[in-house]
């Protein structure tokens, strides 16, 4: 088997020269054949001993082909990177987190981290406050620290929804 990318141009001239003698693959072997004979004093090289065989080509119809093109501008990848990120999370291996959702998430994970100190900062109040020679008001401060609290699990349940998003993304329809 014989791969070559050309252009349309120079594909649709070709075409149009096979149309009347056999069509794209006669020309395509008498055009070889010819070509070797140019060449038959050349020096020849041996094949390599092992060619890559996991290479898979596809054929997508024009609509088939813009959703693709559609669905990774999205994800914010190429169609290749795309397709791959999507064959790969349906057999179960490894897909990476893409660009937009680590996008997504980064300001979610920053405000954690400083609820966390928040609450850290709290919590030493709240200790301070328990020692009999304080003047700190500890219901205050448990207030503030169960506020925080309900605002980290909201955080949290912001967090699963895009993770939700994410793994709704990838399933795919049988």
């Amino acid at each position: 088997m014989l791969t070559a990318r050309v252009d349309r141009e120079l594909l649709a001239a070709f075409d149009a020269v096979a149309e009347g003698r056999g069509g794209r693959s006669a020309l395509l072997r008498t055009v070889l054949q010819q070509s070797l004979k140019h060449v038959a004093d050349a020096p020849r090289i041996a094949p390599r001993a092992e060619s890559p065989s996991n290479r898979v080509n596809l054929r997508f119809t024009d609509a088939e082909t813009s959703v693709l093109d559609h669905k990774a501008a999205q994800r914010g990848v190429d169609r290749a990177g795309w397709i791959k990120a999507l064959v790969r999370r349906h057999l179960g291996l490894k897909g990476s987190v893409d660009d937009g959702l680590r996008d997504a998430v980064a300001p979610i994970r920053m405000q954690l981290t400083r609820i966390g100190r928040n609450l850290n900062q709290a919590m030493k109040a709240g200790n301070a406050a328990m020692m009999a020679d304080s003047g700190l008001q500890i219901d205050r401060e448990l207030r503030r620290i169960a506020d925080m609290r309900e605002e980290i699990n909201e955080q949290i349940a912001a967090l699963a929804d895009v993770l939700r998003g994410e793994t709704a993304f990838w399933e795919v329809v049988d």
